[in-house]
């Protein structure tokens, strides 16, 4: 499963082996000035929508890219029955491929609070 937390100026997610193979990358450090806003999610399963690329396990999981051809692009890695944290990124200050990010993790709650806009 990923992991989340907040470091060296920004949010930082990296992501478990198996995952790498999905989403290419080892992990996505998000600059704080990048995050436009911040949202826990309690089922996100549903939350990404669109074309992928990535690993879906109907219902269970998605882990990917999501949204593509919808003109929000999203990378995600997501559970059933653990609440996610979604973060908004303003992809020109982020220098990202990805509008939003969608991660679960054990502590959405606490992080979400910790990330909110008016709190970075």
């Amino acid at each position: 499963m990923a992991t989340m937390d907040i470091a060296g100026g920004g949010v930082r997610v990296r992501f478990s082996a198996w995952e790498r193979l999905a989403v290419w990358r080892d992990g996505v450090v998000v600059p704080r000035a990048a995050i436009t806003a911040v949202e826990l999610v309690d089922a996100p399963v549903g939350r990404a929508r669109g074309g992928r690329a990535g690993v879906l396990v109907s219902g269970v999981l998605k882990v990917g890219y999501w949204g593509l051809g919808t003109g929000v692009r999203q990378l995600v890695s997501v559970r059933r029955g653990v609440p996610a944290v979604r973060v908004a990124i303003d992809r020109e200050v982020a220098g990202l491929p990805f509008d939003e990010v969608l991660v679960s993790v054990r502590n959405a709650a606490e992080l979400a609070l910790a990330l909110a806009p008016s709190n970075v």
